[in-house]
């Protein structure tokens, strides 16, 4: 049984469509999450081999760095912008979903402890599981809401922050 990686998408969505950007991330996200189902069925049938090495140092990378900065722009820009429209129902999945967030970073520390130490008997099962819901809710719930409640201007005042967060001039991808 392979690791194998998911492949790396083409060109994608740009900063002039932020949602677009998001989704794309999830997607990214739940390749990773797919990885680390493979790589828990490797780890415990051959152990860290060099194969599961670098397939855990991928998933570790993505996750410090292009993870941490979805959950910002989640909660410092998209949720803010999408607060001023929400009715009461949206308001509360967005504190639920929010809260989530705090939950998977809870579920990743023992997670990333194990892959650091390269344990061969590592459980990715609650993480996994829970941030497959995390996106599903987002992609269902979030995202075409945001579509449809945010004006043009919120769109391109978010793309710009994700942009800067980032260290990206305007209009790149």
């Amino acid at each position: 049984m392979q690791i194998r990686e998911w492949g790396t998408p083409g060109a994608g969505p740009g900063f002039d469509d932020p949602l677009g950007l998001l989704a794309a991330c999830h997607d990214r996200i739940m390749a990773h999450c797919a990885t680390l189902v493979r790589l828990e069925g490797h780890a415990r049938a051959r152990g860290f081999d060099a194969e599961a090495c670098t397939a855990s140092e991928r998933v570790m990378q993505y996750f410090a760095k292009a993870g941490r900065w979805h959950h910002e722009d989640e909660e410092q820009d998209l949720v803010p912008r999408l607060k001023v429209h929400a009715d009461e129902a949206l308001l509360l999945l967005l504190v639920r979903l929010m809260a989530e967030h705090r939950a998977l970073e809870a579920a990743y520390a023992p997670l990333h402890k194990a892959l650091v130490a390269r344990d061969p008997e590592l459980r990715v099962g609650p993480y996994v599981s829970l941030m497959r819901a995390h996106v599903a809710a987002e992609n269902a719930e979030v995202l075409p809401v945001a579509r449809a409640l945010l004006t043009p201007e919120e769109i391109a005042q978010l793309g710009a922050a994700m942009a800067r967060r980032r260290g990206v001039r305007q209009g790149a991808r």
